[in-house]
This record gives structure tokens, C-alpha cells and sequence, in this order.
């Protein structure tokens, strides 16, 4: 399975001039010295631990000069962020910041992602890494959750909110953020009329998935532009919350353009 920072694929700012939510890894000093020759919007740069080789330190000291964060991980934390067997001695992120504030995360293009009312921590984690690894622009929180609980859905995240913007909002200030930036509203529950692969999911789009029990409540059901379903065929008269988002999730990426294409 691919891990935070891995993902390359998020919509490009369109003919709409909304701000770019692409994210791009970057891997060695060659590739991240020359983005910052070329004065890309870089958020992090992870390094090892210990003395560095000459050409990672002076990326670090440049980075650093430009008050970029720095970063130092462990061999498995670089691992586990690289392609192949080996860490990647230096990693960067490329993109815009991953603390925006609502309306500025919903002036951004992409799809965003509205969590309302979940209560397990490892669902909320599983959708916020999902939603990471997929491209999209960020995830929204409507939960009342103390702090140790909003802790605990970042870990099954693999802290996938240290790279992409995880935010905290009432469910009725995301529906009106949303709507200031002219997204439209879907909503996924099992009485929706169409399927995710029958609405159009091109970009700006919230999509509000609701909790494991009450689902979405009516008063914010009632504020959507159209209400999804995913078909069921079995006894069992739903899906997992962590299903149903991987499955639109998937379906968004699949017709979502390629960067650069």
C-alpha cells in the first residue's frame, strides 16, 4: 500500500483560477535543490538523522534559510515515503500548505472530502490516509471529538495530516464554505438516487460522507445538490464508512486527469 507523500496525483489549478491542491514528492538533493531554484512552494524537507552527506546538508541549510520546515526522520519513516528498498536519503513536499483554513481549503481545486458525526477513530484515520494517497484536496472534520481521540484517528492515518490539510469544522460552516467557493454538494448514503460511476464528480466537488449509525443528518442532507448511493447486493444492508469513501475515492481518481496532461 502507498503512504503519505507518495501521492502525485491532485488536480491542477483549472480554467476557474482556483488554487492549485497538487502535491509532489520530491526525492534527493539534485531534484529538491532545483525546485528551489526555481522558487517552488515547498511545505517540508525530511532528512536522516545523524551527519549528513555534503550535498544533503547544504540542501538542508538552504532549505532552512528559506523557512522551510526541516525535518529529521528515522531510516523506516524514510523507507516507508520512498520508492524501492532502500530510504531516500532527502524527501520534500511540493505544494501548498497543508494548514489552510476552511474557506481557504475550499477555494482550492480538487475534491474535498466532509466527514459528519463519525465516531471511530480508525475509520476516520483510514479515510484521511485514503484521501491523502487519492489526490484529493483535503479532508474536513465535523466531529466532536476531544483532542485524544482526534490523536488517535491521525495514527491509523499514519499521520497522513502532517502532508495534507486535515480541518476542523461544524458541519453547517463546511456546507456554507463550500458554497462561498462555488463547490457542489454530494452527499453517499444508501437512499441516494444515482451512483458515484452515474454523477458527475469533475472538479470543485464536496463529497459528505455521514457516521457509522445516524449517517447524515436531514438538515445537512437537505443542503446537498444530490444525494449518491453505492448498490448493495448482499443481506448485510450497508457498507463500511471506510468502504463506501474508498470506493468513490477510487472512482474520482480514475477520472480525475493526470498532472501535467
Amino acid at each position: 500500500m502507498r503512504d503519505p507523500l507518495k501521492a502525485t496525483t491532485a488536480s491542477p489549478a483549472g480554467s476557474s483560477g482556483r488554487a492549485s491542491s497538487a502535491r509532489r514528492r520530491l526525492v534527493g538533493a539534485a531534484e529538491i535543490g532545483a525546485a528551489l531554484e526555481r522558487g517552488a512552494e515547498i511545505q517540508l524537507v525530511l532528512c536522516g538523522r545523524g551527519v549528513l552527506e555534503p550535498g544533503d546538508e547544504a540542501i538542508v541549510e538552504r532549505a532552512r534559510a528559506q523557512g522551510i520546515v526541516v525535518r529529521a526522520a528515522a531510516d523506516r519513516e524514510r523507507l516507508r515515503l520512498s520508492e524501492g528498498t532502500t530510504p531516500a536519503s532527502l524527501l520534500a513536499l511540493e505544494g501548498p500548505s497543508a494548514r489552510p483554513g476552511l474557506d481557504a481549503l475550499m477555494a482550492r481545486g480538487g475534491l474535498v472530502v466532509v466527514l459528519v458525526g463519525l465516531r471511530y477513530p480508525g475509520n476516520v484515520g483510514f479515510i484521511v490516509r485514503a484521501a491523502e494517497v487519492a489526490g484529493a484536496a483535503g479532508v474536513v472534520l465535523a466531529e466532536s471529538w476531544t483532542r485524544a481521540e482526534r490523536a488517535s484517528a491521525m495514527r491509523f492515518a499514519m499521520q497522513a495530516d502532517r502532508y495534507f490539510p486535515v480541518v476542523d469544522a461544524d458541519a453547517e460552516e463546511a456546507v456554507s464554505a463550500a458554497r462561498r467557493a462555488g463547490r457542489r454538494l454530494f452527499a453517499l448514503e444508501t437512499g441516494g438516487a444515482r451512483t458515484p460511476w452515474e454523477a458527475p464528480l469533475d472538479d470543485p466537488l464536496a463529497i459528505f460522507l455521514g457516521g457509522e449509525a445516524e449517517g447524515i443528518p436531514a438538515a445537512i442532507l437537505e443542503r446537498m445538490d444530490e444525494v449518491l448511493r453505492i448498490p448493495m447486493r448482499g443481506f448485510i444492508p450497508s457498507y463500511n464508512v471506510q468502504a463506501a469513501a474508498g470506493i468513490v475515492l477510487g472512482e474520482w481518481l480514475r477520472r480525475a486527469p493526470h498532472p501535467g496532461a
